[in-house]
């Protein structure tokens, strides 16, 4: 009896810190940047939509997770050595690794800045706010909910920009092929109305939070058992491995605490040109794999036969391994399409947001992991 009281004094306190509720919390709070959002937008927007080009530079991860992202622009590319500061405009993502370059200031310029705790003179910032996320996180976040603003400022310019759809999907190469391969990175003919200012980054902000939420109700359990697996693991000597790719991955596992507890692997189940690995598992290790759209197959099939316990992320379930003594399923409660916001009369969805929903549970994994005393 008093096991269970433990457990559940236990689960009420994990919850009260959990990672995805914080992750919830900091949308909800961002909306609050709204105004500077829509005001940097719109000063991108009108550079681009006269004929400007739109540049990420800065932290490598936040750039690939807004280049090629499902339901993001595809007329914005990597920040190049030389370009137009009277005409062109970027984005930059400011950490130790990448100041902000002094151009960026200069007169006639357009950056938008993130990652700033203090406004910079000559450039829109996005002052980087403390929601208790790991930094790259909350620029994740705001960066999709200033992309919302770019985009629908460029409709009340009277255009539309191409988005991508997520390459899982039948229409996602086709359509990189289609307009990406041909350098049309605007309809020609569409029929979105303007979209009012402020209204896409408040729709992201309230569907990824509410799909926290719900993975948060589903899965509570479930991260207590898995950080459980992975404290026990650890204190016996056995192997930790969470593998991830894609975009904000697998910088978000190598690159911060969470590598210092797991062997961070690159590997994203469901696309064939990608090779699996050829780990060898024994029993007692823990595998992981936050995924984007199918499960790990064959992770689960060899962890089962091994003996260890497996983990996976994913929109569906694999059938055959549903959660069970040595099988964790989670669902990140993310759409197929990852990209989450409808824009009235566009044939997709825009603003991705599988890379902030699964940088959260990554991070929540981790840190049941230390609740149980991996670390």
């Amino acid at each position: 009896m008093l096991d269970i009281i433990a457990s559940i004094v236990m689960l009420v306190v994990n919850e009260s810190n959990s990672y995805l509720l914080q992750t919830a919390n900091a949308l909800d709070n961002a909306k609050r940047d709204i105004p500077s959002m829509v005001q940097a937008g719109e000063q991108v927007a009108r550079r681009i939509v006269a004929g400007g080009k739109l540049y990420a530079g800065g932290n490598s991860a936040l750039v690939s997770e807004i280049t090629g992202r499902a339901g993001g622009l595809m007329l914005i590319s990597n920040l190049p050595e030389e370009m137009d500061r009277h005409t062109d405009a970027v984005v930059f993502f400011v950490d130790g690794e990448h100041p902000l370059p002094k151009e960026a200031t200069e007169t006639d310029t357009c950056w938008v800045v993130f990652g700033a705790t203090q406004p910079i003179a000559g450039t829109q910032t996005i002052l980087m706010q403390d929601y208790g996320l790991s930094p790259t996180l909350t620029m994740a976040i705001q960066a999709w909910m200033f992309t919302g603003e770019l985009i629908s400022a460029c409709t009340r310019l009277g255009k539309m920009p191409v988005l991508y759809e997520s390459i899982g999907l039948y229409g996602g190469i086709p359509r990189i092929q289609k307009y990406q391969g041909n350098n049309i990175f605007w309809h020609e003919t569409h029929q979105v109305s303007p979209i009012p200012a402020g209204s896409m980054a408040e729709e992201y902000a309230n569907r990824v939070s509410a799909m926290l939420r719900r993975c948060e109700a589903k899965h509570r359990s479930d991260f207590y058992t898995v950080g459980k697996w992975v404290s026990e693991a650890k204190k016996a000597g056995h192997s930790l491995t969470m593998y991830s790719m894609g975009h904000l991955f697998p910088d978000e596992v190598a690159k911060t605490a969470i590598g210092n507890l797991f062997r961070s692997e690159v590997w994203n189940a469901g696309f064939s040109y990608i090779p699996e690995p050829k780990d060898v598992y024994a029993k007692g290790d823990v595998v992981i794999h936050i995924g984007y759209q199918h499960p790990p197959r064959t992770m689960l099939e060899r962890s089962q036969s091994a003996g260890a316990k497996a983990v996976y992320v994913a929109p569906y379930m694999d059938r055959d391994f549903p959660t069970d003594e040595n099988t964790v399923w989670i669902d990140p409660m993310y759409p197929f399409s990852d990209a989450c916001v409808l824009i009235n009369k566009y044939d997709i969805p825009a603003l991705a947001s599988s890379g902030v929903i699964n940088s959260a549970i990554a991070w929540e994994i981790y840190r049941m992991s230390c609740v149980h005393g991996a670390i």
